[in-house]
């Protein structure tokens, strides 16, 4: 059977993986064990002692391959005379079916009898009968089968009978399996007649802990995967242990089995242990022996199904960035699949810019998915991000990949006040109908930051119906409330599968920072502002207050609140320490409204209005440019960090992004303790700011945004020196650690070497915002 060439670009950064032409003709061997969950029972037949026994699994895989167990296993079943020893099933999407049956001692005038049935144990067709041999082949044609794919893995179960002349039952063997058909075109990889976009986890026997581990250990797993909308693994550097490649199939993963190593003997057993297995879509040779094409004949030799191997080669590594990317779409010719990318090192490396490198690869007709490298970052320096197998916790990176790899998408991530109570939604699931999945809504209300709860106030909520949509197609989905949506924050559309298992929570912003904002608590009014006023200072007391600006440099630098002393200083551009200074300072008073107004000026500039008016939140108006753009672009302030005992605040939580992982969070009210274990998580930028309250060990205050889309810096995560992201500089501000950010830094999965500073955005035009700060708590 003669194949499509196809190539993968497989990278570790960038690695290339060519799936390599093969001619050799299948003798269809199948396998000397099949390595799977079966079953095999004798009869109560005088021929073998009325005996009834079943044949034990084969002993889990060990690190020399399958084949250990052959001898074990074969002297356990020599005391009968009869029995089938193993099958090899090639059962395609069409129905068309094809088994070998391998038998040992067979007698004269005996037969094989197969009868499949499915899931319920229903039979599918009548039974199919041949004369026992050793080598006995039966063929049928199915039809109004279920196929299987990892979406909805339908799995059938074969039961073997061999009788004697008399028509007695000697030996019953149990096998499940599954229809489907792979092929490949120039574009990728088709299961089913439906080209495959992967999304999975390079998987090592090692990182499931030892190779003897258990069922459960294996089902949490691939329950991780499925939870972070994976689809597929690929299975490399040692072999696996066969009940892994039995779940796989009955949960629904596609399955690259890979040679491990260079020791192209292991061919063999690599073949057995998946060989009947409608998740094992692939076979690779392993980057070690990725130039040598003639093991394709190798593998052919001993897989009944021809399926297609795959040659992975590494190709230049340091060139593994975002323009190359950019370019082998633009340019290439080849089919590609990513693989081991991500190589996350420190908080959030795991997924950083996984969502930029997928937008930009889905462009390409010619992209296949990808597989990220592990779970978890590697030499992580203050915690792990991503998921712990061992802890089991999950963190922000988690969660990125889970919304990321979402298999739906909505043309609206917010809802105007004009909005029509209709969103499109495309399904992007490659085999599961919309009508299949469940459409759970809630119109919440999130509490303010002087409320304790942080639970959201559900004003309504109910069910949509689930639209008869299939896969690449759209829809509409349509939105009937008894309330008026516009009070409230935010729509919450929770997605159930056919299991009930979330595929995902999704939260509909409604009303904006400048709204909630205006519900801010009332302020108790002190009928006049006291004024003091020297050479180098100004004192205001603003309804009990008072706020202290230092006339030489513009600045708020203390807050007096009774007895509490907070050392809040600031306004800075952020990482700005020259090329402006300041211009003019200016107090002007009108109708018991007290102004502060700052200018400065230079190679960049910040201008700064501060309102006093009593019975209101004091307000800072400000707008900036800077001169050179750096990779955070905003202004910050300065609070001693050691006084910051916790924080809560409505946004974009619970954990930290970066520019380039920002995909994960949701929107609510937050709260976490600043404790030097939970460092990496707790410090660094939050998205979608709307307040923030600061819990000091002199009390709380509160600094409210009127702008949306602002990020919020939350000190500084990183290690003095620690230089983790692509840029030589510094990643966050060191001229203050409380700041408001229009565009925050990214972080790359590994050092790179050092560049030229680079600029993310331009920030020469005017940016600003308005701030409003309470320090009454």
């Amino acid at each position: 059977m003669k194949k499509t060439i196809l190539h993968l670009l497989i990278m570790h950064g960038i690695l290339t993986q060519a799936l390599a032409q093969g001619s050799a003709t299948s003798q269809h061997l199948g396998a000397a064990n099949d390595h799977s969950t079966l079953w095999g029972s004798y009869s109560a037949n005088e021929r073998v002692n009325n005996i009834k026994t079943k044949i034990p699994l084969p002993g889990l895989l060990g690190q020399q391959g399958l084949g250990n167990n052959t001898a074990s296993t074969a002297a356990h079943v020599n005391a009968f005379e009869s029995y089938i020893e193993r099958v090899t099933i090639d059962a395609k999407a069409s129905g068309d079916f094809t088994m070998q049956v391998f038998s040992k001692g067979i007698q004269a005038n005996e037969t094989i009898e197969m009868q499949v049935f499915d899931p319920t144990g229903k039979a599918l067709g009548d039974p199919a009968k041949v004369t026992a041999s050793d080598n006995a082949e039966i063929k049928k044609q199915f039809s109004l089968i279920r196929t299987w794919n990892p979406e909805n893995p339908h799995m059938y179960q074969i039961v073997l009978t061999l009788k004697d002349a008399s028509g007695q039952v000697i030996y019953t063997f149990y096998k499940k399996f599954g229809f489907r058909s792979v092929e490949s075109k120039p574009d990728g990889i088709y299961v089913n007649g439906t080209k495959v976009i992967f999304k999975g986890m390079n998987c090592r026997s090692a990182n499931l802990g030892n190779y003897r581990t258990s069922e459960e250990a294996y089902l949490a797993d691939i329950n991780i995967m499925k939870d972070l909308n994976m689809n597929a693994v690929r299975l490399s550097y040692y072999p696996v242990d066969p009940l892994y490649f039995d779940l796989c199939d009955s949960l629904g993963l596609f399955v690259i089995s890979e040679l491990p190593g260079s020791d192209k003997k292991m061919v063999k057993d690599i073949v057995y242990s998946g060989l009947n297995h409608p998740s094992v879509i692939c076979w690779s040779t392993g980057p070690e022996l990725a130039a040598n094409k003639e093991l394709d004949k190798e593998f052919d030799t001993y897989d009944v199904q021809n399926r297609y191997v795959i040659h992975p080669v590494n190709k230049d590594k340091k060139s593994s960035d975002f323009n190359t990317v950019a370019n082998s779409i633009l340019y290439g010719t080849e089919a590609f699949t990513p693989v081991e990318i991500g190589n996350g090192i420190f908080n959030g490396g795991r997924a950083a810019g996984l969502d930029e490198f997928w937008t930009e690869m889905s462009k390409s007709n010619k992209f296949s998915g990808s597989f990220l490298a592990t779970y978890r970052d590697d030499n992580g320096i203050e915690s792990a991000s991503g998921f712990d197998p061992k802890s089991k916790d999950k963190w922000a990176s988690y969660y990125a990949i889970k919304e990321i790899w979402s298999p739906l998408a909505f043309n609206i991530s917010q809802l105007p006040t004009t909005w029509n109570g209709v969103i499109n939604i495309e399904n992007k699931f490659l085999y599961t109908n919309l009508s299949r999945l469940k459409f759970n809504w809630k119109l919440v209300l999130f509490p303010k930051a002087t409320q304790k709860t942080l639970e959201p106030l559900v004003v309504e909520q109910g069910t949509l119906p689930s639209p008869y949509t299939g896969p690449g197609e759209k829809a509409d989905l349509k939105f009937t409330f008894q309330n008026q949506f516009t009070v409230c924050d935010a729509l919450m559309l929770t997605v159930l599968d056919s299991r009930d298992k979330e595929v995902y929570t999704y939260t509909f912003q409604i009303r904006k920072p400048v709204d909630v904002v205006a519900t801010s608590p009332e302020v108790a009014s002190i009928s006049t502002i006291m004024r003091t006023e020297e050479a180098d200072f100004l004192s205001l007391v603003c309804d009990g207050i008072n706020y202290i600006f230092d006339k030489k440099t513009g600045n708020l630098t203390k807050v007096y609140v009774g007895k509490r002393d907070l050392s809040f200083t600031g306004p800075f551009l952020a990482g700005i320490h020259s090329g402006y200074a300041m211009a003019d300072f200016k107090h002007l008073v009108k109708d018991n409204t007290h102004i502060v107004e700052v200018s400065y000026k230079g190679e960049s500039s910040l201008w700064v209005k501060w309102t006093f008016h009593t019975g209101e939140l004091p307000k800072m108006e400000y707008s900036y440019s800077m001169k050179p753009a750096g990779e955070y672009v905003g202004i910050t302030f300065k609070y001693p960090e050691e006084k910051i005992t916790g924080v809560k605040w409505m946004g974009r939580g619970p954990f930290q992004v970066w520019k380039n992982r920002q995909k994960g969070q949701q929107l609510g009210v937050w709260e976490k303790t600043n404790k030097p274990n939970t460092n990496a998580e707790f410090k660094g930028w939050h998205a979608d700011v709307y307040w923030v309250q600061y819990q000091t060990n002199m009390g709380n205050f509160t600094v409210y945004t009127d702008q949306p889309n602002m990020y919020l810096q939350l000190f500084s995560p990183l290690k003095q020196g620690a230089l983790l992201n692509e840029f030589a500089s510094t990643p966050f501000p060191d001229n203050g650690n409380i700041g408001f950010m229009h565009q925050i830094s990214g972080l790359s999965t590994k050092p790179a070497d050092p560049v030229a500073n680079k600029s993310l955005k331009s920030a020469n035009d005017q940016l600003g915002g308005s701030l409003y700060f309470d320090f009454r708590w």
